[in-house]
């Protein structure tokens, strides 16, 4: 058996290979990521990503190392993409509404898990940071199972030409939260988002909570944390309340188990992939009677899935609207299609491009 020393000695040397070849690794990468830059491709590629792990861990044949080595090579990547956004300046700062906590938060945590995040106090102050280019992507609730859209980020999306880049669903388990030390007996007031409220309605009926409306869930579990009073309480989830350090007072209050909010991830710019299967729609009619239905007929015309319709208020144009229509399928393919209805509408833009 080799002496500690001997093989210390064996990987200084391998590590000292292993760190010209990274230098050169990165070398090829800089020269990628100017080619992306030059034809405006994704730093990301995916499926790109998949079968250079797919390919690469098959020279591996040691069935113990294989799966650390699927982790180096995942590692390699993020190094490589981190690597190629400081070149183009794409450094991701990602911002949302809210505080830690927040089910925006943890939304965003399940796709963004190391880039710099800013938090925002407002929906709009969101849309503010993207156009004015403080974050490159936001991310912002747009419809919850039970209690339906939030209309504000519609208008919002309209109002900042924002384009929706990516969806996530998150189950959202609502809990009753409340100091160290403290009992569900003791509990008078309740501070919460008004979601928070609506999606709680059953196990709060009848309990004669005064429910105290704010500006989200984590903010709430915050406040009551700082201000350390046993009487009250807050909605949230089991990570506020540890973030918070809370005791759960009650668990899963929820109306409904199956409460899930869908999040969009809004961008600058619309970017299409050929995995997406989802592209949202903007369009208003010109008023005259049949417009709406003669917009949708052709969708169905053309074999087009309409898997939702969302209508708000147009500003400024009292009795006249914009419908927001979610359809099944890639853009691309679907491009010379929906240039055709498109050509029928005042108004029409494609302002989504993901993947469900």
């Amino acid at each position: 058996m080799k002496k500690l020393d001997q093989l210390r000695t064996e990987i200084n040397k391998i590590d000292e290979e292993m760190a010209k070849l990274f230098v050169k690794r990165m070398e090829v990468v800089e020269g990628i990521a100017k080619y992306k830059q030059s034809t405006e491709m994704e730093v990301l590629d995916l499926a790109r990503e998949k079968v250079v792990i797919e390919k690469n861990s098959k020279r591996v044949t040691d069935k113990r190392l294989k799966k650390y080595y699927i982790k180096f090579l995942e590692g390699n990547m993020k190094i490589s993409r981190s690597f190629q956004e400081s070149i183009l300046g794409l450094d991701k700062v990602v911002g949302y509404q809210g505080i830690p906590g927040s089910f925006s938060y943890l939304a965003l945590k399940t796709k963004y898990k190391d880039e710099l995040l800013k938090s925002y106090q407002n929906f709009e102050d969101v849309f503010t940071a993207l156009k004015n280019k403080e974050i490159e992507v936001g991310v912002l609730p747009i419809e919850n199972s039970y209690t339906g859209d939030i209309t504000d980020n519609f208008d919002l999306m309209k109002k900042y030409n924002a384009y929706i880049i990516d969806i996530i669903e998150l189950k959202i388990d609502h809990n009753l939260l409340g100091v160290k030390g403290s009992k569900l007996s003791d509990i008078k007031e309740i501070y919460s988002h008004v979601q928070g409220f609506k999606q709680s309605q059953t196990f709060l009926k009848g309990r004669g909570y005064k429910e105290i409306p704010y500006y989200n869930t984590a903010i709430s579990a915050k406040y009551i944390s700082e201000i350390n009073d046993v009487t009250k309480g807050a909605i949230g989830s089991a990570e506020t309340a540890e973030i918070y350090n809370l005791d759960i007072l009650a668990k899963n209050i929820n109306t409904h188990e199956d409460n899930t909010t869908k999040f969009m991830v809004i961008g600058n710019k619309l970017i299409v992939n050929k995995e997406h299967n989802r592209i949202m729609v903007a369009f208003s009619t010109y008023n005259k009677s049949g417009d709406l239905s003669s917009v949708l007929g052709k969708f169905s015309e053309y074999g087009i899935n309409m898997l939702s319709i969302k209508s708000r208020p147009l500003k400024n144009s009292p009795w006249e609207y914009i419908f927001f229509v979610e359809l099944e399928g890639n853009y691309e393919i679907l491009k010379p299609t929906i240039e055709k209805i498109e050509e029928k509408n005042k108004y029409f833009e494609v302002i989504g491009s993901y993947e469900k």
